[in-house]
């Protein structure tokens, strides 16, 4: 009795300890995941101030900003998209913004999103780029024309497209007259430690309710909610990139995702504000937010919405069987196309290499797939000589699929 007490108190314990490495396993999986989701983010918001730079470069020394009143810098996005959902690509010459003043495709003032959309109509840069994997957005899509482009657009469409194909926050372009009296600027000249750019603020009330004095620990309630609250990457003046664990990282511990006094120099208060512009020379504040647009609620949880984006990335995924591993192979192999700023890339899937090209360049990787989950879904590792393995989340949808994480993310239509 005792031995049979015994081999099954064995067993009883040996199913533990697999359910709990099976669970150690889909954690680190998952982790690597998000540290490299982190790494990619990192890499887009250091392209995205390259193509500020550039813009600059071609316009004075200016950061890109559209139509800008003074005398009332009450910020907006989205529009002229938001509230006029008819309203698609248009001619480009309609859509030139400071060309055509009576065109419909013409943002308000003071938009924040038409500023940074001015990337993608004038420097060589992709939707793509403005869309952190962890977040499970998908790249703006500029038409159903094969010649649709950014020139077609203004902006991103409203709320409802910058919360499904916009991660980022920018600083609000449009300052108050005291604020540029006192020195205030947005150009090529800007400190190193000016906030340019992040991931998208959250735009919750506890931003304004802890100032710097409660400590890094309490602070971190105001993080951006693309990587889970546990941070956000942030692009600074001299172009560099830090994945910071609190929003007091501008200029003397500025709060970037707030207006007004906060930081080392004022560390019992949090701002004056979220939704506004900059008051002082230092003054960060980035939007739009992830409130405002319909990515979170008042107290920072998912919406329903942005809760299906993100199922698209942890789908109930399981260690990959050898039949399992040739079933999702033969499922995936194929030839698929996307549309990138007018440009037509090409995917090859092969039992074993993902082979991108346009025009006469071409990317190939090796991949392996480690886990399977529901719908089809396929965990990759994609690897090359020379690059760091990349994990990757690949999901069949109806006329394509979609590729999270690693080169070659984003909506891929089968051919």
């Amino acid at each position: 009795m005792r031995t049979v007490r015994s081999s099954r108190a064995d067993v009883f314990v040996s199913i533990v300890l697999v359910l709990l490495l099976g669970t150690f396993t889909i954690g680190q999986a998952q982790m690597a995941d998000e540290i490299a989701n982190r790494v990619k983010c990192a890499s887009n918001l250091r392209m995205i101030g390259q193509a500020i730079l550039l813009y600059s470069n071609e316009n004075r020394g200016v950061f890109p900003r559209v139509r800008y009143d003074i005398a009332n810098p009450a910020p907006t996005w989205g529009t002229p998209y938001e509230g006029n959902p008819k309203l698609g690509p248009v001619d480009p010459k309609k859509a030139g913004m400071f060309i055509e003043k009576d065109s419909e495709a013409l943002p308000k003032v003071n938009d924040v999103t038409a500023a940074m959309f001015m990337l993608l109509r004038t420097q060589d840069i992709t939707p793509d780029v403005f869309v952190c994997p962890s977040t499970g957005q998908t790249p703006m899509s500029f038409g159903p024309k094969k010649n649709d482009t950014a020139l077609n657009w203004t902006n991103w469409p409203g709320n409802k497209g910058i919360a499904e194909h916009l991660s980022y926050s920018y600083q609000n372009p449009y300052p108050t007259k005291d604020a540029i009296a006192a020195g205030w600027k947005l150009n090529n000249a800007i400190s190193a430690e000016f906030a340019v750019a992040a991931d998208m603020n959250a735009g919750v009330d506890a931003l304004m309710k802890v100032p710097l004095s409660a400590g890094v620990d309490a602070v971190r309630v105001g993080n951006s909610p693309n990587h889970g609250g546990d941070g956000q990457n942030v692009l600074y003046g001299d172009g560099h990139v830090e994945f910071q664990a609190h929003p007091y990282v501008g200029v003397a511990g500025d709060n970037i995702y707030t207006y007004g006094n906060s930081g080392k120099d004022h560390k019992d208060a949090a701002g004056d504000g979220i939704v506004g512009a900059s008051v002082g020379p230092n003054d960060s504040i980035l939007l739009p937010t992830a409130k405002d647009v319909g990515i979170v609620d008042a107290s920072g949880k998912l919406t329903e919405a942005a809760r299906k984006l993100r199922e698209r990335l942890t789908p109930d995924m399981k260690p990959a069987t050898p039949q399992q591993q040739d079933a999702a192979r033969q499922q995936l192999m194929g030839t698929y196309v996307q549309e990138q700023g007018g440009r037509r890339v090409k995917l090859q899937i092969t039992k074993d290499q993902l082979i991108g090209s346009t025009g006469p360049v071409t990317i190939t990787f090796n991949y392996t797939i480690t886990n399977v989950g529901t719908g089809g879904a396929a965990r990759l590792v994609l690897t090359a000589p020379e690059t760091p393995d990349t994990p990757a989340m690949v999901k069949p949808e109806a006329d394509g699929i979609l590729i999270t994480g690693g080169q070659f993310q984003g909506k891929w239509q089968k051919q």
